[in-house]
């Protein structure tokens, strides 16, 4: 599979970048080292997070968004693919943005199977949808076609749950089904995935409506992750009440420019590369590594329960 080029040069992170914003209330307990800014590669490699001694590896998946059709699409799909060489991988979890420009179904073909075949090989690929997934009506035939239900959805591996739910319309109705969904006993993991961000500096920013509607919901139930896209970037937050919020919206298409904000919980991270989020989950343990083209390390950290 050909590698394509990387349309950006430069992976920058920043400690504390964007403060405020949210309740104070105990964090999580969590880890993390980030890469250090570049200006001649898309990203670098930092030394280990630390996780639990002796817990193997119950589950893991790879997360990624904003891609179909891109210059960058098949070079993610590499890196990938390799660190699934070497890494479990139960499931491909999308944020959004699959098909562009806006969602035809004949181009699900080329943009959604081909570049993604050998890894859906046995593994289930499970999609929220974006504004492009949807621009021309066919966001209910983007979920058929890869065999899913209607959002709200929720899927399951070992140790973690997914709540998927669509943010083209954040409402009061999905916001009931969340906080239903996480008032009830689950794993110690869960993961609410969705395109438009709760917390962005990048292009188009935080999403108020699901900074007014979700997020209370996600910091009263001390959620363990949130996973968006639509900035086409790599972003982590962490707020006051321990939740981890990503953006990883670097799958392919063009790149957007990071842009110095207020009103968002502490930022932890943030480059401008093509890039996927690898993520293992052990009995206490979630470890999230965001990965560029060449393999290199971006990010990483570990939440723990």
């Amino acid at each position: 599979m050909p590698r394509l080029p990387v349309i950006a040069a430069a992976a920058a992170v920043l400690l504390a970048a964007c403060g405020g914003g949210a309740p104070s209330a105990k964090p999580a307990s969590s880890t993390s080292t980030m890469a250090t800014s570049t200006t001649t590669a898309p990203s670098t490699t930092t030394t280990v997070a630390t996780v639990p001694a002796g817990e193997p590896v119950v589950s893991g998946f790879v997360a990624f968004g904003d891609f179909g059709g891109g210059a960058g699409q098949y070079a993610v799909a590499s890196a990938m693919t390799k660190w699934a060489t070497t890494h479990r991988v139960d499931a491909l979890v999308t944020t959004g943005d699959n098909v562009y420009p806006t969602g035809e179904p004949n181009l699900y073909a080329s943009e959604l199977d081909a570049p993604y075949r050998g890894l859906r090989s046995g593994r289930p690929l499970w999609a929220t949808l974006g504004n492009h997934d949807v621009g021309a009506g066919h966001g209910a035939e983007e979920l058929a076609h890869l065999g899913l239900p209607s959002l709200p959805y929720v899927k399951s591996l070992p140790n973690a749950q997914f709540l998927f739910v669509d943010a083209n319309h954040p409402d009061a109705a999905q916001a009931g089904w969340l906080d239903s969904q996480l008032s009830t006993p689950g794993p110690p993991f869960r993961v609410v995935v969705f395109h438009q961000p709760a917390y962005s500096c990048g292009l188009h920013g935080s999403t108020p409506d699901v900074d007014r509607l979700w997020v209370p919901i996600f910091e009263r139930h001390r959620l363990a992750l949130v996973l968006n896209g639509h900035d086409h970037d790599y972003e982590r937050f962490t707020s006051p009440a321990g939740v981890t919020y990503v953006v990883t919206g670097g799958g392919g298409q063009d790149l957007y420019p990071l842009i110095p904000c207020t009103g968002t919980p502490q930022e932890d991270a943030k480059a401008q590369t093509h890039h996927f989020t690898g993520v293992e989950v052990t009995a206490r343990s979630l470890t999230l590594t965001a990965v560029g083209t060449d393999g290199g390390v971006i990010d990483r950290t570990v939440l723990t329960r």
